[in-house]
């Protein structure tokens, strides 16, 4: 039911008072509904503290094994997990998950230098925008014959850490053996140099946008 507004010229008091009396006898045919009361979901009563919604199991413990990132389950009654000395699972187990991470960096601003000709070619050919979010893929086959995607992962890790990859956000695609590099359109072209640079990279790494598929490499 909507609100009723009442306009009259100023006036008495006794004329305000019949007018309000004469509204509420029309308005008497009408029904009006008496808000419900409200029964919140959660207990009212502090005797009852447990919530109608929780989890089934404890949240999960992630731990450190020989280089690799292993996702460790507590067991059912809440004990302690048993490890090995080392942080190893306990044997008999099978081979730790191998999951994927992302890492972002702390804010920062990464000033775009100026765009090579090939660049600005790409950037018009496929009509970018400068904050559209593009990453740079790296493989197996960049990391060169005396090191793996892991230790490129750690590499890169520091580098988004301290502030040297502004704005990035990377994440590590085991199963792909691949690293993705996330960056603005505007500053893809200086991250791919900085990339080559400071994790020592072979080969040509690829940037990829969404939708559209590689639009360079360098």
């Amino acid at each position: 039911m909507e609100d009723v507004v009442l306009h009259l010229p100023s006036g008495s008091a006794q004329q305000l008072d019949s007018l309000l009396k004469r509204t509420e006898k029309l308005l008497e045919p009408f029904a009006c509904r008496t808000p419900p009361v409200f029964n919140p979901w959660f207990p009212a009563t502090g005797t009852d503290r447990q919530r109608p919604i929780r989890p089934l199991r404890p949240a999960p413990v992630i731990s450190f094994w020989r280089g690799q990132d292993v996702l460790t389950c507590p067991p059912e009654d809440g004990g302690q997990t048993e490890e090995t000395p080392g942080g190893a699972p306990p044997a008999g187990d099978a081979s730790p998950l191998r999951r994927s991470w992302s890492i972002f960096g702390p804010r920062g601003v990464l000033l775009p230098t100026a765009p090579s000709k090939h660049f600005h070619r790409a950037v018009s050919k496929h009509r970018l925008h400068p904050r559209q979010r593009a990453r740079w893929v790296i493989g197996e086959d960049n990391c060169g014959a005396a090191r793996d995607i892991e230790q490129v992962w750690r590499v890169l890790t520091r580098s988004v850490w301290t502030s040297r990859l502004p704005t990035c956000n990377a994440n590590i695609q085991r199963e792909r053996a691949e690293i993705w590099v996330f960056c603005d359109v505007a500053c893809s072209e200086q991250v791919g140099r900085l990339l080559k640079d400071d994790l020592r990279l072979t080969g040509r790494i690829g940037l990829e946008v969404h939708r559209v598929g590689t639009v360079l490499s360098m």
